[in-house]
């Protein structure tokens, strides 16, 4: 009897999709690498070409944008700029790990002079594949890149990072300049598998010049299901490594963790917080800088690299993939701007 309670379990087994299976077992894990070359930083009548790869166990994709020039600093545009996008996208073949080509990207944005940007401009066509016909897909909503401006939008989130720094309780604070990005309804459509339905991206990005980061305030839509993803990104040197430069990325959802009946019994110190792992998206972001030069900038002369070659991973807690995957994207349409000069 127990022989055959097994065989009838296995059966059962056998008889579900096997995309059940897949689903189940990707992990949300998302590599990103990005090779920055801008030779405008010395001729500004050419063009800057940022090459993003994004890939996990389901999709890979490859993005170029050409940008026209214009100076960037930490994701915030310091003049107009251009960029045109192209690319192509595969899905990976579970049964074989063969790339299959899927999608192609084409368009663009502009950053207009108040900062306004249109997302509309930039598309994807989905190649047929299988079962599943040829279609069409495209960007949607707007990005606001304007620097040292707080937006409407990002107003409260401004006026608590100055609060936590000391700015509103009597302390104080050397550097009370922030940049702002804004995002509303930004839509990132689908890599190509039929079950991402894509996310559409809102909030709003502090970076404040006293600590040298980022603090982010966003919600992604994806499969009619919201992500409260709060959280901040420090940029700073890589220690003990000469050139090199960083980002450290930690997004976090709400929990109800503290208002549990778990919360009543946990062990440890008040120091176990810091290495406690929570539910959201971090990732860490290696820049190697190299071939430098010395340009203007805002009437001071710096030193800033002409070639970046930035590489790491985005990874998800208790987020699906299919989140992480359009965050990794964002970041990789906005490279020209997280990774210029």
């Amino acid at each position: 009897m127990k022989i055959r309670s097994i065989y009838l379990a296995s059966l059962l087994l056998a008889a579900l999709p096997a995309t059940a299976f897949a689903q189940a077992a990707v992990p949300p894990n998302v590599d990103f690498t990005a090779g920055a070359t801008m030779p405008s930083l010395k001729d500004p009548s050419r063009k800057d070409v940022f090459a993003v790869t994004i890939g996990d166990a389901q999709v890979k994709t490859q993005l170029e944008l050409t940008c026209s020039a214009g100076y960037t600093q930490f994701l915030v545009v310091r003049s107009d700029k251009a960029c045109a996008v192209a690319g192509s996208g595969s899905i990976v073949n579970p049964a074989n790990q063969q790339l299959l080509p899927r999608t192609q990207y084409s368009g663009g944005y502009t950053v207009n002079a108040d900062g306004y940007t249109d997302g509309s401009g930039m598309a994807v066509n989905y190649l047929a594949l299988g079962k599943v016909a040829p279609s069409a897909g495209a960007f949607a909503g707007s990005m606001n890149l304007k620097p040292e401006v707080t937006s409407s939008g990002a107003s409260a989130l401004k006026d608590s990072i100055m609060a936590n720094l000391g700015q509103n309780s009597g302390g104080s604070v050397i550097d009370d300049r922030v940049d702002t990005v804004d995002l509303t309804r930004l839509f990132i459509p689908s890599a190509g598998l039929p079950s991402d339905t894509g996310c559409t991206w809102s909030g709003n990005m502090v970076f404040a010049y006293q600590t040298e980061s980022w603090f982010l305030d966003l919600k992604a839509s994806c499969a009619e299901k919201e992500y409260v993803l709060k959280g901040n990104m420090p940029w700073t040197d890589s220690p003990g490594v000469d050139a090199q430069t960083q980002y450290d990325l930690t997004l976090t959802l709400p929990t109800a963790g503290a208002a549990s009946d778990d919360a009543l019994f946990v062990v440890g110190d008040a120091n176990s917080d810091l290495f406690a792992a929570a539910d959201g998206i971090t990732a860490q972001i290696i820049m190697k800088e190299s071939k430098h030069v010395t340009i203007d900038i805002d009437g001071v002369l710096t030193e800033t690299p002409s070639q970046v070659d930035a590489s790491g991973q985005f990874v998800g807690t208790n987020v699906p993939v299919e989140v992480v995957r359009s965050l990794a994207t964002l970041f990789g349409l906005l490279s020209s701007n997280l990774f210029g000069a």
